[in-house]
């Protein structure tokens, strides 16, 4: 359809403040989770806004597994350095298995939404589930109200500071912030749908060499139409089980509405086409059944919030470390090829790593808002190194700890200091 045709609609009104907060974030994934958790340990009034019914963003709606690797000393032990809120999610799944294990393996998407409201509660935070952001009201810069819509209608929360958690930069984009988009060619990087299969006999599947020549084959004659080049499963506590972060799709924008319903629609067609190759050709999959599908599709990229500071690669290459730094990443630059196969794949060193300046998380032009998850001030490169859940549940934190210094000071944003935001997560035992 002609999207230029239009129809008139009016429905402005008055609508009911229903919460009031020190501290408001909207987004309940790793960012959310940071954010929310330690604004509330520094002691300020904190509302934690979510769309779906549980936390957890991506690991808890998508069914993301695992937490991809974030360290800076050399293995083994392989010890996540996004302290403390990321070691504590952790651990509270890790407490839910039977028997309990401090081992990190692979989380589900329940034990992941369980373990992070757990959190959140125990810190103090109020939580409003089944709750979209749809606009903001702002004076002067400062936003004084996100609009949301429930079953309810059109409500209105109340802050003296906002925090932007939602992955894609809506409630920075609503107060009018600058943002980018994509690479140098504006696209963004594929989305892919996560899955898992169940029923396996792992002591016959074939390796992944053996398993990929199959893949090529079915590929060259037509059985599979996903672009991804390669083929892999990643192991799940149960060994019949396996997840497969594998579904490409590409040409889609995250940000439009109709793209994301096609985008849903492409990839459970890729899932499809995978489970009946797998069972007609590959041993060990013969009687494979869908164990699990995100409830929405995976998005890797959208905007990118301009903020007081700005991340290059060069970042990256050079390994920069700020007097203000409030996370460290060890994580490659990973960029999933916006127009097909392949993926762009830059390591850091063990025992290396840049930091991320607080200037990041700062909108240019807001009195009130802090950024806390992906969608940061840095460049399309940065942004596939930064964008994994560990880094973003430390972003989250540092917006939070900011945040409640904001209040407790009554300090617009651009007055933070933010090696005194990193002194403050060192406090909390943050690697920095």
């Amino acid at each position: 359809m002609d999207r230029s045709v239009t129809v008139k609609w009016d429905r402005r009104k008055n609508i009911p403040v229903i919460a009031e907060a020190d501290v408001a974030v909207i987004g309940g994934g790793p960012g959310g989770i940071g954010a929310a958790t330690m604004a509330a340990r520094e002691g300020v009034r904190v509302l934690l806004v979510e769309r779906y019914g549980f936390p957890g963003g991506m690991a808890a709606s998508a069914s993301v597994t695992p937490f991809m690797h974030n360290h800076v000393v050399a293995p083994p032990p392989l010890v996540c350095i996004d302290a403390p809120i990321c070691r504590e999610w952790q651990d509270r799944i890790n407490s839910y298995r039977a028997p309990p294990t401090d081992v990190n393996l692979p989380l589900t998407r329940e034990l992941a939404s369980l373990a992070a409201e757990d959190i959140l509660l125990e810190a103090g935070v109020s939580i409003l589930y089944h709750h979209t952001l749809v606009d903001t009201i702002c004076e002067d810069r400062k936003i004084k109200y996100a609009v949301l819509h429930s079953k309810s209608g059109f409500v209105a929360v109340a802050a003296k500071m906002f925090i932007d958690s939602t992955g894609d930069g809506d409630l920075a984009a609503l107060a009018g912030c600058k943002f980018e988009k994509g690479g140098p060619d504006g696209l963004c990087q594929p989305m892919t749908m996560f899955f898992q299969l169940g029923n396996l006999e792992p002591e016959r599947m074939p390796d992944d060499k053996e398993l990929n020549r199959l893949y090529g084959e079915a590929k060259s004659k037509g059985e599979i139409s996903c672009p991804q080049s390669v083929f892999r499963g990643f192991a799940q506590f149960d060994p019949t089980v396996f997840a497969f972060n594998w579904t490409r799709v590409i040409g889609r924008d995250g940000l439009d509405g109709m793209d994301l319903a096609a985008a849903e629609i492409e990839a459970r067609k890729q899932i499809r086409e995978v489970i009946t190759w797998l069972r007609k050709r590959v041993t060990g999959y013969e009687k494979a059944q869908v164990h699990g599908i995100g409830c929405q599709i995976g998005i890797r990229e959208t905007r990118r919030i301009l903020g007081k500071e700005y991340l290059s690669r060069q970042a990256f290459d050079e390994r920069k470390k700020f007097p203000d730094g409030i996370a460290r990443v060890n994580y490659p630059i990973d960029i999933h090829n916006p127009r097909g196969s392949g993926i762009e794949l830059i390591e850091i060193p063990w025992g290396d790593y840049y930091e991320i300046p607080f200037g990041c998380l700062v909108p240019s032009g807001t009195v009130n808002l802090l950024v806390g998850s992906r969608c940061i001030s840095v460049d399309h490169a940065i942004h596939a190194s930064i964008r994994i859940m560990p880094v973003v549940c430390s972003i989250g934190s540092a917006a939070g700890v900011a945040a409640a210094r904001c209040v407790k000071m009554n300090l617009p944003v651009s007055e933070v200091e933010g090696s005194q935001i990193r002194s403050r997560l060192k406090e909390y035992g943050a690697f920095l």
